[in-house]
């Protein structure tokens, strides 16, 4: 590493740290409390990649003898913070709904790891799963990511062949990395956040690559390979939201000979991250709805292959 370069991961590491202890302390992660606790190699020899596992507990999961679907799940963070665990009331909302036991997946975050880390737990955990027909349901894998977490999602969908994943579900997803941050707007002016921070998060991320990388911003991407069925998640007062919901119309429309099932909602009056703002009882009663429409959206899934 060359004094540049260390100055520039010097200036990184010190912000993004300021960043981790001020979300620590104004908005903490509670207690995740999964079933268990898996950990799975890397590509990387001698490390190890943890998981949450969260085991389907409804009448829905009992009725399945045998291997249950999977649902992997990323969290968000703008690829930086430390945000694993933050998704652990979904994670346990969808496994005692459903018959699908989640994966909650703890990737590499900037600067410490720059892309492609992230990118590559991400695939190595779905080999893993793919290897191991007999502990999963390996022709029922979903993918689901919240924010930076949903952008992964898209991204893991087109590492691997068309039919891999059954479907994609994305909450707030930032579909590219491309462009100024603080020209997006919002589909209805609000409070929106400022783009300081996502710039700093994108900077230590990809550092000198090509935004444009599929890898990095999934809009760059063919729509050959995501699923046939996919849910998404946007918010009114989100800046990411326009160009996912521009991205989920043009999947749509290009898969429209195939079948492919695309649908999004906008959720009304809400922020980014509105399913984890316990502080705005309409943004939590937003999440909660978004959870239920998951839940349905998975059974249907379900009903579709009997």
């Amino acid at each position: 590493m060359g004094l540049f370069e260390m100055l520039r991961y010097m200036r990184f590491k010190i912000l993004i740290s300021c960043a981790r202890f001020l979300m620590r302390l104004l908005a903490p992660i509670p207690v995740a409390k999964p079933d268990s606790i898996l950990w799975i190699p890397s590509r990387d020899k001698g490390r190890y990649i943890k998981i949450h596992v969260y085991k389907p507990s409804g009448e829905a999961g009992n009725d399945i003898k045998g291997p249950h679907p999977v649902l992997i799940n990323f969290f968000g963070g703008g690829f930086a913070l430390r945000n694993h665990g933050a998704d652990d009331r979904f994670c346990r909302y969808v496994a005692t709904r459903t018959s699908y036991v989640v994966l909650d997946i703890e990737y590499r975050v900037a600067p410490e790891y720059p892309f492609p880390a992230a990118v590559n737990d991400c695939e190595d955990v779905v080999k893993y799963i793919l290897t191991r027909p007999k502990e999963y349901q390996t022709s029922s894998i979903s993918l689901c990511g919240f924010s930076s977490g949903g952008t992964l999602a898209l991204i893991t969908a087109t590492l691997f062949p068309r039919g891999t994943f059954q479907s994609l579900i994305g909450f707030y997803p930032s579909v590219s990395m491309a462009g100024d941050p603080s020209t997006r707007k919002a589909p209805v002016p609000g409070r929106e956040r400022a783009s300081f921070w996502t710039k700093i998060f994108r900077e230590a991320y990809i550092c000198d690559k090509d935004p444009r990388d599929p890898r990095i911003s999934p809009v760059f991407a063919e729509s050959t390979n995501f699923p046939q069925d996919m849910l998404f998640f946007t918010a009114d007062h989100d800046v990411s939201a326009l160009e996912m919901e521009a991205l989920a119309e043009r999947i749509g429309e290009e898969g429209r000979v195939s079948g492919r099932n695309v649908l999004f909602r906008r959720m009304e009056g809400c922020d980014h991250g509105f399913d984890k703002n316990e502080k705005k009882e309409k943004q939590w009663r937003a999440g909660e709805e978004a959870y239920a429409q998951v839940v349905e959206f998975l059974k249907n899934l379900g009903s579709e292959m009997e």
